[in-house]
């Protein structure tokens, strides 16, 4: 792979590089597999791969099923099909269900060549993934995390949704009885769907102004200026006369990934330095690693849990100094 310069400017740009530096390493990555293929299967093209491989596990597939299946545009598929096409390593043929539908298949000679090259694609991907053990972390789960959350909302819309928040169009309002049940629902939905339903839980979300309010803490509610509507909440829950809690954070399926979480985190930080808190901390679980990130974000580092909680679900305990 080509060499990428120590002092990288795309690198600089953070974020806003993003599509460039992964259009950058795609780039390399097909340099290099074409070199691979050109040392032991002249002949054969890197970009070709993903169409073939799925030819072979799948079968005969039709353009349209490829195209959705692969993410990639009917053109793109078209281009990589007449490629294999005129390699003989795929045919076209009609739908056996639907003479007006064609679909596309490895001939005798493809599937051949797939057994034959079976060694190399193992090797390529053990090769890739010892380079992506010795850089750390899991850059496959994290891929496929920014896949999920893209499919969820384009960026497009990501985009116009960071101008409505730049603009107001979400507002960060205190507790009002009216809330009470947007703050239970919301909370009910996540707990539910990941966990288990807990006493505790029970106690807080059906009564926060007593368990919560009357007790010198805080509830704070995301709320959609235009439509009125709640989309997301969280509580700050006093512990001690210098300690507080996030708690109970949770935002609606349609405000997911338009950065309410992170409006709510930062909302609930500035109102514990406001009312005189050193220290804020929060307890989660590690399968729910968006907010994990979101906390990392905020700032909140991991810490040993000090004591058993309330809830069974914990296994990871955060503190931020304030």
């Amino acid at each position: 792979m080509a060499n990428i310069a120590m002092e990288d400017f795309l690198e600089e740009l953070g974020a806003l590089a993003l599509g460039g530096r992964l259009k950058r390493l795609a780039d390399a990555l097909m340099q290099d597999g074409n070199r691979i293929y050109e040392q032991v299967h002249p002949g054969f093209q890197a970009r070709w791969f993903a169409v073939f491989s799925y030819l072979h596990k799948k079968g005969p597939t039709s353009i349209t099923v490829l195209a959705k299946g692969l993410g990639v545009s009917h053109p793109g598929i078209n281009k990589i099909a007449n490629e294999l096409i005129e390699a003989r390593l795929v045919a076209p043929y009609r739908d056996r269900n639907d003479k007006r539908k064609r679909v596309l298949a490895l001939t005798s000679s493809g599937r051949h060549k797939y057994q034959v090259l079976e060694p190399t694609f193992r090797d390529i991907r053990q090769a890739m993934q010892a380079t992506i053990d010795e850089s750390g972390g899991d850059f496959i789960e994290q891929l496929t995390a920014l896949e999920e959350s893209f499919g969820r909302q384009d960026f497009v819309g990501r985009f116009s949704d960071q101008q409505d928040k730049e603009s107001g169009a979400v507002e960060i309002r205190t507790f009002k009885p009216a809330y009470a049940e947007a703050f239970r629902t919301l909370n009910m939905s996540w707990i539910e769907h990941f966990f288990k339903v807990e006493e505790a839980d029970r106690q807080v979300l059906g009564d926060p102004a007593g368990e919560i309010i009357s007790r010198g803490g805080e509830v704070l509610f995301a709320v959609s200026r235009g439509r009125e509507q709640v989309i997301g909440t969280c509580a700050l829950i006093r512990l001690e006369n210098e300690t507080a809690e996030l708690a109970k954070m949770a935002v609606s399926e349609e405000a997911k990934g338009k950065q309410v979480g992170l409006l709510l985190g930062e909302s609930v930080i500035e109102l514990a330095r406001a009312r005189g808190f050193r220290t804020l901390v929060l307890e989660s679980n590690r399968k729910l690693t968006p907010a994990i990130s979101l906390y990392k974000k905020l700032g909140f580092i991991e810490k040993p849990i000090p004591h058993p909680s309330e809830y069974s679900r914990v296994n990871i305990y955060m503190e931020l100094s304030l």
